[in-house]
């Protein structure tokens, strides 16, 4: 099973079991569901109102490690943004059921 999250510059696609691979277009970082799961977390922390005001405040990026510490990010406001679109839209759950 595949499946493909586009967004303007980024994609997390799922390969195999347990396993994605989240393409940045300069860089592409293999995860763990763990490793998503921790990513989601600092990213959502990162987007928050109070934590894009203190990155405005002060230096207009953030330095993110990500899959235990192998890769670091150097993210603006829109790149968190989008990244946390795109990683929440893995985790949303379509609802479509047709009644009869």
């Amino acid at each position: 099973m595949e499946f493909c999250t586009k967004s303007f510059h980024y994609k997390l696609v799922y390969t195999k079991r347990n396993a994605y691979q989240l393409d940045l277009g300069f860089k592409v970082i293999d995860l763990t569901f763990c490793q998503l799961l921790s990513f989601r977390k600092k990213i959502i922390e990162y987007s928050t109102y109070e934590a894009i005001e203190t990155i405005l405040n002060e230096d207009n990026f953030i330095l993110l490690f990500v899959a235990d510490n192998k890769h670091l990010l150097f993210l603006n406001i829109p790149q968190i943004l989008e990244l946390k679109n795109l990683v929440l839209s893995v985790f949303e759950q379509s609802t479509s059921t047709t009644v009869a």
